[in-house]
């Protein structure tokens, strides 16, 4: 049997709903099964609307489903927002207590009266959630016993003193639904394995284990939504590897902090979201002249200013790559899944070190937020750079060091305090090669050239940008950072039905990879660029570089791509013109 199903928690902030989803997807996951979540909660820590949707699939699952198989609606408002997303022939299981419902086509409604099993006969209102789970799992075909061990094994069996009720609030599940007669004809095959071992993580978790894995060794921050999972990872987890983690007491302090490690040898990183991006731009420019390594995560979310803080977008991209004074080089990149999240960690550092510069790297909240299980890393075949420094045998005087050295490939040994004794000072100011302050026009002149030059090289890295499908396509859609799996997945839709369509997707923005880009517009009549944004900053950046015309599809909901959305939109440009 395919399985490819869609099922949405939706409820009050503040209830558990999120936690019904997480536990249903790990525990669907650790079976051998693909899933892929999808978080929709409200800016506010407690009340209003909050949705959690999980796709479940025996196939790799790439994108958050485009119509819902399965609703679980816990009171009238949830209902009212979501019963319109269900699928024809559906299924919607509400509280009767809670909602009112009408005839709605041939959607199949079940009344589930959580609120009144969890207050008459659970008697402990903490276990409401599991309740919903255990319907859930009843409904999926998954037996008690699994159901049992999913619960003890989660978050739900560490916490000892209402394991019990728990246990109960899963037995009472499963007897609502037998006792009812609700079959919805699903069983999920949760005992499959594959062999391999998985991780269920998030874009952020992801994003940290690969600093920790890259060296990462200093990170300051300050909260920010949808950074601030980023920190609270790593304040778990960065004291176990000797690291030190520092709440800052706004995101200026945070960067200066971060590029002051560096300075002194440390692998150091920040993450915010825009409004702390905006925040840095000075102490970027800084980083830039001073060649000091750092990296910063900007998890995307909608604005302008405070905007939509709990959703998506990918409207940050022109201020990460013209938000600068001076002509300061710098290198974007963006992740495209949640496992990439971890592998583009390790290259933003090994980016940052190797060039010695600052490097901005572009998740969003969906990226961010949403759980996917992957394969566990193999630690042992990462390649881990670590910056140019002098020989150990260098014998030169500070006087004779020249930290901004001409060499070769524009980049010159960074001598680094209490390991060498080649000291020298680093300026903000323009310098020249021994860094000692010159506002000379032929000093400006060479040390921008070789701000510049250094980075041209970054371009012939690999896996920077990726094309997939047909080499001679009707139609070509090139995508960056996580639109890549909707984008796919509609490709592979429309290609099914007989149409050649290809896509390039960019990990790399800047500098950006003309050649790659100039060959894939070349090679296809009609190329649009998929984005969520409103303004296309991604088709502007690439028409000012290739003096080339490009179509555009933007989203700028908040929400992130269906693939049934980009897959329509294919259908109507072929079709129509």
């Amino acid at each position: 049997m395919t399985v490819d199903l869609t099922i949405r928690i939706a409820g009050e902030n503040g209830e558990g709903v999120l936690t019904v989803g997480d536990v249903l997807a790990e525990a669907l996951a650790r079976s051998g099964l693909h899933i892929y979540t999808f978080k929709n909660l409200p800016a506010e820590i407690k009340g209003g609307a909050s949705m959690v949707q999980v796709r479940v699939g025996d196939a790799e699952v790439r994108s958050p489903g485009d119509a819902l198989d399965i609703l679980m609606a816990w009171n009238q408002e949830n209902y009212d927002i979501h019963v319109g997303e269900v699928k024809p022939g559906g299924v919607v299981l509400y509280d009767p207590g809670e909602c009112t419902v009408g005839e709605n086509g041939d959607l199949r409604q079940i009344p589930v009266p959580l609120e009144q099993i969890t207050k008459d006969v659970i008697k402990v209102m903490k276990s409401k959630n599991v309740l919903a789970f255990g319907v859930l799992t009843a409904c999926l075909g998954v037996p008690f016993e699994s159901g049992s061990q999913m619960v003890v094994e989660s978050r739900w069996g560490r916490r000892k003193e209402f394991l019990e009720s728990n246990i109960n609030a899963l037995k009472q599940a499963y007897e609502y639904v037998s006792g009812e007669g609700i079959d919805l004809g699903i069983r999920l095959p949760i005992e499959k394995r594959n062999g391999k071992p998985q991780l269920i993580l998030t874009g952020n978790d992801a994003l940290c284990m690969g600093a920790l894995a890259a060296g990462c060794r200093y990170y300051a921050g300050y909260p920010i939504t949808p950074a601030s999972d980023v920190m609270e990872t790593l304040a778990k987890s960065m004291p176990k590897v000797g690291g030190v983690i520092l709440q800052t007491e706004d995101e200026i302090a945070a960067i200066t902090s971060v590029i002051g490690a560096s300075f002194t040898g440390a692998k150091a990183m920040t993450a915010t979201a825009g409004p702390g991006l905006s925040l840095m731009v000075e102490a970027l420019g800084l980083a830039t002249m001073e060649e000091i390594p750092v990296v910063v995560v900007d998890v995307q979310r909608g604005g302008p200013s405070t905007g939509l803080p709990t959703k998506t977008e990918q409207s940050d991209l022109d201020l990460a790559l013209y938000g600068r004074h001076g002509d300061a080089p710098r290198i974007v990149i963006a992740p495209t899944h949640t496992e990439d999240c971890f592998y583009t960690s390790v290259q933003a550092f090994n980016l940052a070190e190797k060039y010695q510069t600052a490097v901005i790297v572009l998740s969003d909240q969906h990226l961010s937020q949403r759980a996917q299980g992957i394969i566990r890393p193999d630690l042992s075949a990462l390649t881990v750079i670590d910056r140019k420094q002098p020989a150990p045998d260098d014998n030169r005087s500070a006087h004779d060091y020249n930290r901004y050295e001409m060499t070769e490939d524009f980049i010159s040994p960074m001598s680094l305090p209490g390991k060498h004794a080649l000291n020298y000072v680093a300026t903000g100011l323009e310098h020249d090669e021994h860094a000692h302050i010159d506002y000379s026009p032929d000093a400006h002149v060479r040390m921008t050239h070789k701000r510049a030059r250094k980075l041209e090289a970054v371009v012939r890295e690999p896996d920077m940008v990726t094309r997939f499908g047909d080499e001679n396509p009707e139609m070509g859609l090139i995508g960056w950072g996580s639109s890549q799996g909707p984008i796919l997945e509609a490709m592979e839709r429309v290609r099914k039905k007989g149409r050649r369509v290809s896509a390039l997707i960019f990990k790399l923005l800047s500098p950006l990879p003309e050649e790659e880009a100039r060959a894939f517009i070349a090679s296809t009549p009609i190329v649009s660029v998929v984005e969520l944004n409103a303004s296309g900053q991604f088709a502007n950046y690439l028409q000012s570089r290739l003096c080339v015309s490009l179509r555009r599809f933007n989203k700028y909901t908040g929400l992130p791509f269906k693939a049934g959305e980009i897959e329509q939109y294919i259908e109507g440009v072929l079709n129509h013109g």
